[in-house]
């Protein structure tokens, strides 16, 4: 009995090579100095040169396939010609955190390139070198870079990180996501021009000669948190900077260190929206819109800019940062004193380290207040109305609200850095010493999560809202229990040559003499032998004067903290 025609083979043939072309997998390796390219198992490379080995792969798999690139490889000369790896329409390339390092005599090799091919995925790839470009898409859409890290040669005298524009073809749908960082590009770190529709999320672009992100003349954008350090520093450029009718974009954020500018909208750029701002030392504005429309910087901080702050030719333009208002408020509290935080919806309570825990990313949450040392803060005045508080079990560490994560969620602690995360404010919350404590970045509110009264409950940033007693607190002096009071009057804790204290015994001055330069964060306090806290200020040099007038005859302990180092020492008035 016959079962297939000869026109069934045929069409089974045809077939079964239709599904290896739609499902075409490539692999490229090295072994030593050669490089071997494969799809579905077939060799169809064997040489010297990474690049022609991912092409060939490229080439041979077709559109739609997906090339495994295995090792790590130079791009080597580029001929004197636009060099580069070429992927096809519809290919993903996953380099699986390799690096392609451009090392090219010219400068013209690229580490990846595309023109008016769409469709195309790039993944897990690490860039070195001097290339033109890390990675330039002319003409394509639905592009989508996952996972991408540059580590360029400033020296380089050309360069840019990623450029993905609409030059040859109308272009659109840019996705970045994942792991992004760019380092040390001589040009912008990441651009975009003329894209319609751009997903970037959060981005870190360091040492660089022009922008950290440019989106010019893009439109419909979405960007994460936008993290800089001195991006076209001394320059006229920014961390993140918006050109050329820009338009129909929101930002969650920038942080901005070091830089030319932090934040730049000009040339007829419009409808922005930048959730917060965290920018210093801009070598000129920290914040600049000329020729602007529409946009809007809603919390943050601006410091030691040049101006913090200017508008030129702007139309419906604002800036609103978090600006204390009053300096302690109602909270009494003072520089360099201990103190329980007391939530008012329940004065049981107090807030605490999550087991007691002091180390990097640590929570707080609310617990029932035990005297332990976990739930004692050092309240440090940082000037304009700010504060931060840092748990006496760490010095070095303070509380802090995270940068990249919106309402609700967690506050924790960290090594202090004296970011705008790590500073508050405060409003008043009614008599009797209550107020509300507010984030310098957000502006959001401290508020014990739903107010409930269980221990353990996560202490959180919240939009504020009135009436609502669960972001209301109270500053309460701790004293006898607090760590920084518990010292041994039978034991010395310094060497002599630490510092020295004279005359002692005294009755109005104490000198007080340390071996070296004290840091911003020293500070001085006077104890009496039950622990309680009688005095307390700021050093600002090795010689300062002590006031203690006040004290009556007996013995004291001087306690010198200078950054989470605590030394201490007994005197006498007379």
């Amino acid at each position: 009995m016959k079962l297939f025609s000869k026109n069934s083979f045929l069409f089974i043939f045809c077939y079964s090579i239709a599904l290896m072309h739609v499902f075409a997998q490539g692999e490229v390796t090295r072994s030593g100095n050669t490089w071997s390219a494969r799809v579905n198992g077939s060799t169809v490379y064997t040489g010297v040169r990474m690049f022609d080995a991912v092409n060939a792969a490229c080439s041979r798999a077709g559109n739609g396939a997906t090339i495994h690139i295995r090792n790590s490889g130079d791009s080597g000369d580029d001929g004197g010609k636009v060099y580069a790896i070429r992927p096809l329409e519809g290919q993903t390339l996953d380099f699986h955190n390799h690096t392609v390092n451009c090392n090219s005599n010219g400068d013209l090799a690229v580490a990846v390139h595309a023109d008016k091919k769409d469709g195309i995925t790039l993944m897990n790839l690490k860039v070195t070198g001097s290339p033109r470009y890390g990675i330039w898409f002319r003409g394509c859409s639905d592009v989508t870079l996952t996972n991408i890290t540059m580590d360029l040669d400033k020296n380089n005298p050309v360069g840019l990180g990623i450029r993905v524009d609409a030059s040859t073809a109308p272009a659109s749908n840019l996705t970045i996501n994942g792991t992004t960082t760019v380092n040390g590009s001589k040009g912008h770190g990441i651009e975009t021009y003329g894209l319609n529709g751009v997903s970037i999320g959060d981005v870190t672009v360091t040492n660089t000669g022009g922008c950290g992100l440019l989106l010019n003349e893009s439109q419909n954008c979405s960007v994460g948190v936008v993290t800089g350090n001195y991006n076209c520093y001394g320059g006229g450029y920014a961390t993140f900077r918006v050109a050329n009718d820009n338009g129909s974009t929101h930002v969650k954020g920038v942080y901005s260190r070091n830089s030319g500018r932090g934040f730049f909208s000009v040339s007829g750029s419009h409808d922005c929206t930048i959730d917060w701002v965290d920018i210093a030392n801009s070598t000129s504005q920290g914040i600049f819109l000329e020729d602007a429309t529409n946009t809007h910087v809603l919390s943050g901080s601006v410091s030691n800019g040049n101006p913090n702050v200017q508008f030129v030719r702007t139309k419906n333009c604002s800036v609103n940062l978090s600006e204390a208002q009053c300096n302690a408020c109602g909270s009494g509290i003072a520089d360099g004193q201990v103190y329980r935080i007391t939530p008012r919806h329940d004065e049981s309570k107090s807030i605490e380290l999550f087991n007691s825990e002091s180390v990097n990313n640590a929570n707080v949450e609310q617990g029932s207040f035990l005297e332990a040392d976990s739930q004692q803060w050092l309240a440090r005045d940082r000037g304009d109305g700010f504060w931060s508080f840092h748990p006496v079990t760490d010095l070095n560490s303070a509380m802090y609200v995270s940068v990249r994560s919106d309402e609700n969620s967690n506050v924790g602690v960290y090594k202090y850095e004296g970011d705008a995360n790590q500073q508050f404010y405060f409003s008043n919350a009614g008599s009797g010493g209550w107020v509300r404590i507010k984030s310098k970045l957000k502006g959001n509110c401290i508020d014990v999560k739903n107010g409930t009264s269980e221990d353990g409950a996560n202490i959180v940033q919240m939009e504020c809202l009135s009436n609502h007693t669960n972001q209301m607190f109270r500053f309460d002096p701790i004293a006898v229990n607090s760590k920084l009071a518990k010292v041994n009057l039978n034991e010395e804790m310094l060497k002599t040559e630490e510092f020295s204290i004279y005359p002692n015994p005294t009755q109005n001055t104490l000198n007080l003499q340390l071996a070296e330069e004290p840091s911003d964060a020293a500070f001085y306090q006077i104890f009496d032998v039950n622990g309680r806290l009688l005095s307390s200020a700021k050093i600002f040099s090795v010689s300062t004067q002590l006031d203690v007038i006040f004290l009556e005859s007996g013995t004291y302990i001087v306690l010198i903290n200078d950054q989470g180092k605590v030394l201490s020492k007994k005197i006498s008035i007379k």
